[in-house]
Parts: structure tokens; C-alpha cells; sequence
């Protein structure tokens, strides 16, 4: 049976820079949480652009 839905293995998105393409930024795998997410995503990116820390950044990076 296809799957039409699909979440990472501990169900939190990949938020961040993946370290095979350095200048690009991704919020990816939603899941069921897109809203929610979307907003930390934005957050997320919007710290990582000013160079800044943010609290959650490590919860939802590439390879954890």
C-alpha cells in the first residue's frame, strides 16, 4: 500500500541548513503539525540568517 503521507523518524521536521547544500535553508516534514511548524521554521531561519541562536535549533537540525 502507497503511503500519500509521510513523517520523519521522530516526527519533527528538518529546520535548518543540511550540510550537503551550505547555502540553502530548508523546513521540511511537517507532518500532521504543519501550522505549528511553519511558524517555528520561519522563526528558525529567520535567527539563522541573522547569525543568531535559537533555543529549539539543535531539536530540528539535518543528522540528528
Amino acid at each position: 500500500m502507497k503511503k500519500t503521507f509521510e513523517e520523519t523518524k521522530d516526527d519533527l521536521p528538518y529546520i535548518g541548513k543540511h550540510p550537503n547544500f551550505e547555502s540553502a535553508y530548508f523546513v521540511l516534514g511537517f507532518g500532521g503539525n504543519g501550522i505549528t511548524f511553519s511558524v517555528i521554521g520561519m522563526d528558525l531561519v529567520s535567527k539563522m540568517l541573522k547569525n543568531e541562536k535559537h533555543p529549539l535549533q539543535e531539536y530540528f537540525r539535518f543528522r540528528r
